[in-house]
């Protein structure tokens, strides 16, 4: 019989002791025909070192080396890729889906937006949640010719985390540390953020918030307060549990 095997598992008729090299039910030649087909079936499946077909386990590990990360990140602790999400052109909210899960407790997202068609801010929601978002006081250093502290403060109990993320024309680099997004407790958020312009100098910024919710979310969105954006990558880690 032909190998089924990858589509699904084969079925072979073991041979028994007291079966004959001639048998009309397991036959001996067939016997060796069969498992000859299976054998290389694996082997086309598994690939050979440096394969250059795409369906092998070997291409498939070469080509995409943070999978095989992925998997033993995970037996251990340590930051473990989850996902990337690809900002549009022109777009004026960016979902993630299936950010969050009970895989992990905490999370960590790195966000670099490419450009935007004017300067302003990211406002960012957990799942479905509409309120209960609360926001610290966010301050920042801005390294223009004029130099000037700057701190702003959250809006409470709102819709969103309201102007969490700035940016400008040139887009911008913010890293967000998420705890218990997932779990029947309030999550929990610590935002930097870098902007680099090279008309009015860059600017370092350091927020923070809760959602005063219990609710177990598996989504996050980032939603422009006036303009669009363009381009860039939204990357979700998950802290892996010892």
């Amino acid at each position: 019989m032909a190998s089924n095997f990858p589509s699904s598992l084969d079925t072979f008729t073991n041979p028994s002791s007291s079966d004959a090299m001639d048998s009309v039910s397991v036959p001996h030649a067939s016997q060796h025909s069969d498992l000859n087909d299976a054998v290389e079936a694996l082997q086309a499946k598994v690939g050979a070192d440096s394969s250059a077909v795409t369906t092998s386990h070997d291409y498939k590990i070469a080509d995409h080396a943070s999978r095989l990360t992925t998997l033993e990140g995970a037996a251990g602790s340590g930051l473990v890729f989850i996902s990337r999400t690809t900002i549009g052109t022109a777009v004026s909210s960016v979902a993630v889906s299936g950010a969050f899960s009970t895989d992990y407790d905490n999370y960590k997202i790195v966000l670099n937006l490419d450009s935007a068609s004017t300067g302003s801010y990211f406002n960012v929601t957990v799942g479905a949640a509409a309120t209960g978002y609360y926001r610290t006081t966010t301050s920042g250093i801005s390294y223009g010719a004029a130099g000037s502290n700057i701190i702003a403060y959250g809006a409470q109990n709102a819709t969103s985390w309201s102007n969490l993320i700035t940016y400008d024309p040139n887009g911008t680099g913010s890293v967000l540390e998420i705890q218990a997004p997932f779990l029947s407790l309030e999550t929990k958020l610590q935002v930097i953020t870098t902007n680099a312009s090279a008309a009015s100098g860059g600017a370092l910024f350091i927020s923070g918030g809760f959602l005063n919710d219990s609710t177990s979310h598996t989504s996050i969105t980032f939603t422009t307060v006036s303009g669009t954006v363009t381009g860039g990558t939204i990357d979700v880690y998950g802290y892996a549990k010892a």
